[in-house]
């Protein structure tokens, strides 16, 4: 009765490690053909590995180039009515002319990433 007990218990670790690892989502390959800023950051252009580790909707998003961390920022997760064909950044230029990333669309994925100071 034990051992049956001993085996029950690692059902809910083995559950908790699983609904972890599918918060932290494979990391995308993703280039940028122009620099652009984030949150008052300059992210130049170059090809860049990004991740994130989705809370809810809430995302921390982490942009690493040549294996270090270039920058790290909080995104959030908009649902959208198409699934996209390509990776695609979306940005603002302001009046100076600078480039302010806005959103991240990556190819097969009916969701993007926003940013935002403001939220």
């Amino acid at each position: 009765m034990t051992n049956h007990f001993g085996r029950l218990a690692w059902v809910p670790a083995i559950l908790l490690v699983a609904s972890l690892s599918a918060l932290a989502q494979n990391p995308r390959s993703f280039r940028l053909g122009s620099s652009v800023t984030l949150n008052g950051k300059e992210i130049s252009a170059g090809r860049y590995t990004v991740s994130w580790e989705s809370h809810s909707l809430e995302a921390t998003v982490t942009f690493v180039s040549a294996g270090h961390v270039v920058l790290t920022a909080q995104g959030r997760w908009v649902e959208r009515n198409v699934t996209y064909k390509e990776d695609t950044i979306v940005y603002h230029t302001k009046d100076d002319g600078l480039r302010s990333l806005v959103e991240i669309r990556f190819a097969g994925m009916k969701q993007a990433l926003v940013f935002g100071e403001s939220g």
